[in-house]
C-alpha cells in the first residue's frame, strides 16, 4: 500500500478530529487548542518541498517519531511509516511532535530573520525601533505556548533516559544520538548561520553511525570503525555546531 505523506494525513482529517486524538493521547489542555488550529492551518499551507527520508511511528505516541528532526517545512511532504491505521491519531502525534522546538515554521522565522537585516542594511532607526517594538509586544497565547513546548521538551528526554540502560555501553551513545536529533530539529529550520543545513546534515550522519555502531553490544570490525569516524567527525565539528 502506498504510503501517505505527513500533508496528505492532516489533509485527510478534521482538526476537530486530531485535536481530540492529540487531547487524548498528549493530555495538552483546551487554551493551547487555538494555537494548534492555527498550526494546523500554517503547515497546510506550506509551498511543497522534496523531503528525504520517512518518518517511522513507534507504537507508543510519547516517543518522538524517528525522521521528525527537522522544521515542519521539512517534514510536511515526508512519506509516513506506520502501522496506524486511525489517520486522524497519527496526525495528532505528527501534530504534536512537529512543535517540539516551537509553533512556528522555517518559513516564518527566515522571513522575519530577512525583514530584520533589511532595516539593518538601510539603517533606519525608526523602522528599527518599531521592529523592536513589536518582537516585545505580549502574545496573549506566549505562556500557553511555552508551557506546551516544555512539556514536549520533557516528555523527550524522560523516554531518552529511560531508554539507556546504565548497564549497556550503548546508552551512552543513545543519550548523543537524542541530543543530536533534538539539535537538528533546531538547525534545519531555525539556526541562523549558512551553514545550518550542511551542519545538520552531519549531525545526521553521527545518528547513523551511531545505530551502526551499536547495532549490537559486542561490536565487531565494522562497528568500531563506525565508532572511529564518528569520533573524528566530532572531534572536527562539534565546536562549530552553534548559531
Amino acid at each position: 500500500m502506498k504510503r501517505k505523506t505527513f500533508r496528505e494525513y492532516l489533509t485527510e482529517c478534521r482538526f476537530e478530529d486530531i485535536w481530540a486524538a492529540i487531547a487524548e493521547n498528549f493530555s495538552e489542555p483546551d487554551e493551547i487548542k487555538p494555537v494548534y488550529v492555527e498550526y494546523y492551518s500554517k503547515l497546510l499551507s506550506l509551498p511543497s518541498r522534496r523531503c528525504k527520508g520517512v518518518i517511522e511511528l513507534s507504537s507508543r505516541p510519547t516517543i518522538q517519531p524517528e525522521g521528525m528532526n527537522a522544521a515542519p517545512d521539512w517534514l510536511i511532504d515526508k512519506n509516513v511509516k506506520t502501522s496506524e491505521t486511525d489517520s486522524a491519531y497519527v496526525s495528532a502525534v505528527l501534530l504534536y511532535w512537529a512543535s517540539l522546538l516551537t509553533f512556528i515554521t522555517s518559513k516564518e522565522h527566515d522571513d522575519d530573520l530577512n525583514h530584520y537585516l533589511d532595516i539593518i542594511e538601510s539603517d533606519d532607526c525608526q523602522a528599527l525601533g518599531q521592529y523592536l517594538m513589536e518582537s516585545v509586544e505580549s502574545d496573549p497565547l506566549g505562556s500557553v505556548k511555552r508551557e506546551s513546548v516544555d512539556r514536549k521538551e520533557r516528555l523527550f528526554w524522560e523516554e531518552t533516559f529511560a531508554h539507556s540502560s546504565p548497564g549497556d555501553w550503548r546508552g551512552i551513545l543513545y543519550v548523543l544520538k537524542r541530543k543530536l536529533e533534538y539539535d537538528m530539529g533546531f538547525m534545519r529550520g531555525f539556526a541562523d548561520h549558512a551553514g545550518r543545513e550542511q551542519d545538520a546534515d552531519r549531525m545526521q550522519l553521527c545518528c547513523r553511525l551511531i545505530d551502526g555502531a551499536t547495532a549490537h553490544i559486542c561490536p565487531d570490525e565494522r562497528a568500531r570503525r563506525m565508532l572511529n569516524l564518528l569520533f573524528r567527525i566530532l572531534e572536527q565539528e562539534v565546536t562549530n555546531w552553534s548559531d
